[in-house]
């Protein structure tokens, strides 16, 4: 009997998987869209405005929506159906796509226009990121927890390592428009795949209080508040992107200052492969022994070779450095991820990771802020005059055009292992690791039968 029971609860495991993969690959093709619309547009603007700044504006208008209404987002994947608000966000993000569409087919094509549209694109793609990862405790059992996430950091990747090369293709014999009506059309295809997934699964049933959005967003923040280490861990992330979004925002202006934008996308997808790479490899491992551990070892090794990308003056060094570097950077997610998730109530997951995205991606534009200011108004000037530190620093890195940019990006590294290293030794971290609190919160949060 005992073994039937066994049997049985494997079997459930095994296809709760198959259905998650299944959600997986619908991701993976939304991203692959996604990723087409973005770079089609930015190269578009760029071209019709011949301005750095426009094309600054566009990315703000696609980024922050998402970021500031994560929380709303949350609440709305605790009170429904996660997989349905998955089909909402998906279903109303690709049409919002259409007033892009009109504004770049239109005769005078207006940015407003086009930042209008991927915004409302963006407002409706809350409702899918809180939803998606809570959903992956609907699914799936503890153990299953690093696979998912490696799996969901590879769907990620592909707007970065396959989306430019493609749309970088097709912008040779077709128009932007073409790229975003294939968005469109591949938001339509995640919506049926995640509906066919929706339709072999029962929802778990989570109580709804009938409270208002303040007083749910308000149970997310004690939720995140009720254990010192939760909010250690969103300090320590925000932290990471902001020292993330350093590299992010300056590695261009630093490689154009030395080879041409033909090099720049080859160092682009050589770089991006990095999380491909890292991801399948996290997947690969079932049953991690520390999520501490890959934490630490994810921030010490990405800001290790982050600092090294700053150092060289060298294409082939530069391409090896930072592939290295997006290498550990899943392991940075998925560690944190996973201590964060193992120690919430499954039933405020949503608005919990929707206040937590909020948090941690606001590091981000912080650090386009300031790398902008610090780039233009110190670190430039810095290296490409001739003073007695200039000369000091110049002697290690280099001096001249694009080095206060590399300086930079070597300061955010060294920021980065030093992360790595408290992550290691904060207790308050350690204990979300403690099996005691790991149980216990999985006993009331995991579904029957997994």
């Amino acid at each position: 009997m005992k073994q039937q029971q066994t049997i049985k609860g494997t079997t459930k495991q095994n296809t709760a998987m198959k259905k998650f993969m299944i959600l997986v690959a619908g991701s993976f093709i939304s991203s692959i869209g996604s990723g087409l619309t973005d770079f089609g547009l930015a190269i578009y603007i760029l071209k019709l405005t011949g301005s750095v700044g426009a094309t600054g504006v566009f990315a703000i208008c696609a980024f922050l929506p998402a970021i500031l209404l994560a929380p709303v987002g949350g609440v709305l994947a605790d009170r429904y159906d996660r997989r349905l608000m998955m089909i909402l966000g998906e279903l109303f993000s690709g049409l919002a796509l259409l007033i892009c569409l009109i504004a770049v087919t239109s005769p005078q094509p207006s940015l407003v226009v086009i930042c209008i549209g991927v915004g409302i694109s963006s407002v409706f793609s809350a409702l899918t990121e809180p939803a998606f990862k809570a959903t992956i405790t609907d699914l799936l059992s503890v153990e299953d927890f690093s696979r998912a996430g490696g799996m969901v950091q590879l769907a990620t990747s592909a707007k970065l390592l396959i989306s430019p090369a493609i749309a970088g293709l097709m912008l040779q014999v077709t128009t932007v428009g073409t790229l975003i009506m294939l968005d469109m059309l591949t938001f339509f295809t995640t919506v049926l795949i995640i509906a066919f997934v929706r339709k072999g699964l029962v929802s778990k049933k989570r109580a709804v209080t009938g409270s208002g959005f303040l007083s749910e967003i308000s149970d997310g923040i004690i939720a995140i508040r009720g254990k010192k280490g939760i909010m250690t861990m969103i300090i320590m992330m925000t932290i990471a992107t902001f020292c993330l979004g350093f590299v992010q925002m300056l590695s261009k202006p630093l490689v154009l200052a030395i080879a041409g934008e033909r090099e720049l996308g080859i160092l682009t997808t050589v770089i991006a492969m990095g999380m491909m790479a890292g991801s399948i490899g996290i997947s690969m491992v079932k049953h991690p022994k520390s999520y501490v551990g890959m934490l630490s070892i994810g921030l010490f090794g990405c800001g290790v070779f982050m600092a090294l990308i700053g150092v060289s003056e060298n294409l082939v060094l530069i391409a090896g450095f930072g592939f290295m570097m997006f290498v550990f950077m899943p392991a940075i997610q998925i560690g944190a991820e996973v201590l964060i998730r193992t120690n919430l109530d499954n039933r405020v997951q949503g608005r919990a990771f929707g206040l937590i995205s909020l948090i941690t991606q606001i590091g981000y534009i912080l650090a386009f802020i300031a790398a902008g200011f610090l780039a233009d108004r110190i670190f430039e000037p810095l290296m490409q005059g001739n003073t007695e530190l200039a000369i000091s620093i110049g002697a290690m890195i280099g001096s001249g055009v694009g080095r206060g940019n590399a300086l930079l990006i070597i300061i955010a590294g060294i920021g980065l292992v030093v992360a790595g290293l408290l992550a290691a030794r904060l207790k308050s971290v350690k204990t979300l690791e403690g099996k005691e609190a790991a149980d216990e919160t999985f006993t009331e949060s995991c579904p029957k039968g997994l």
